[in-house]
Parts: structure tokens; C-alpha cells; sequence
């Protein structure tokens, strides 16, 4: 009884010098998402080669009628060519599946095995 007692205090004594010695801080939510977005911006000027954001923003310039053709009639070939694609993947997977699968018939009957007397 004695030596529970004395353990119980010693526990405490423990835990109170662990938690006087603990150097953990709390976490304060928006400083980290502050430096964590100053850190990708100094990452994205350093991939640039610029020391800090540019001051001026040009306007962007009108594009032209046959630049939005040519990019219209691309994106609809592309979409054409996928399309194809995918009927084509289609139709072979339907035949696979249909020509390609063998089941075999499980027997009614458990095998037993065969006795042979000499």
C-alpha cells in the first residue's frame, strides 16, 4: 500500500517536471498558412528568375479571329480523335468479352478417390 502511494507521487512529480520543461508552443493557424503562402510566392518568383512581383500588368492583347479557328478546329479534332479512340476500345472489349471467355462446368458428382484392392 505504502509503495502505491509513494509510486503515485512519484508520478506526479514526474509529470510536473515533464510538463515544466516542455518548449512546445501552440500553433497559431493563420501565421502558418501566411508563411506557408509566402513560401510557395518566393518559390514561384525564384522558378521566374525575379527577385519580387512585377509592378505593371500589360492588358492582354484581342486574339485573333484565325487563332480561335485554328484553336476551335483543333479542339474538335482532338475531341473527335478521342471519341474514336474510345468506340474503338468499346468494341474491341465487347469481343473479348464475348469471344474470349471460357467457363468451366463444375461437376455435379465430388470426386472420390479410386480403390484398388490387390
Amino acid at each position: 500500500m505504502n509503495l502505491c502511494i509513494v509510486s503515485l507521487f512519484l508520478t506526479l512529480d514526474l509529470a510536473t517536471v515533464a510538463l515544466s520543461l516542455s518548449t512546445c508552443s501552440t500553433l497559431d493557424m493563420d501565421q502558418f498558412k501566411k508563411k506557408r503562402i509566402e513560401a510557395i510566392r518566393g518559390q514561384i518568383l525564384s522558378k521566374l528568375k525575379l527577385t519580387s512581383p512585377p509592378e505593371d500588368f500589360p492588358e492582354p492583347e484581342e486574339v485573333s479571329r484565325d487563332i480561335v479557328a485554328i484553336y476551335n478546329s483543333t479542339r474538335d479534332l482532338l475531341q473527335e480523335k478521342a471519341n474514336e479512340r474510345a468506340a474503338t476500345c468499346e468494341r474491341q472489349r465487347s469481343e473479348e468479352e464475348y469471344y474470349a471467355k471460357e467457363t468451366p462446368e463444375p461437376s455435379a458428382e465430388p470426386s472420390k478417390p479410386k480403390l484398388t484392392i490387390p
